[in-house]
């Protein structure tokens, strides 16, 4: 068990058995702490409200990130009509027209994004959550939650 911060509700956080923090909250998994804290500030209810429209985002980054919406700069992908307004984006778009996909190591199933790979590779870490309804269970908190609904 890793202390993330002493004194806040979330001071407690577990390390999965890939070394990555887990949210106790919602069970999202961080390779770094300090994303985890971040995280935790959607769980506190802490808001950065953008001044030219009506989105608020938990975390100053991904605000700093969307105010360059408005600033009207575009990256237009060379191979399809879309544009980004964040290069990083872009970049992550452009696999999609070169077929790099992220493969699991551990089944034949591969993802477009690293991201969608690494919520992938939680259902091979073995943790379930289960419905006390009926004999499912889930991969992720959020799953059981939805088949909850």
């Amino acid at each position: 068990v890793n202390d993330i911060d002493s004194g806040s509700e979330f001071s407690h956080s577990k390390k999965s058995k890939s070394n990555r923090y887990i949210c106790n909250q919602c069970s999202n998994t961080f390779v770094r702490k300090n994303t985890l804290k971040i995280h935790l500030l959607i769980h506190e209810g802490i808001r950065h409200p953008c001044e030219k429209c009506t989105k608020s985002f938990s975390d100053k980054s991904s605000l700093r990130k969307h105010i360059l919406t408005h600033k009207g700069i575009r990256y237009p992908c060379n191979k399809c009509p879309k544009s980004f307004s964040i290069k990083g984006d872009l970049k992550t778009h452009l696999r999609t027209h070169e077929g790099i996909r992220f493969p699991c190591n551990q089944c034949d199933k591969s993802y477009p994004e690293k991201r969608f790979l690494k919520k992938h590779l939680l259902v091979h870490e073995g943790i379930r959550y289960p419905c006390n309804q009926c004999d499912n269970s889930f991969s992720r908190k959020n799953y059981l939650m939805s088949h909850l609904l």
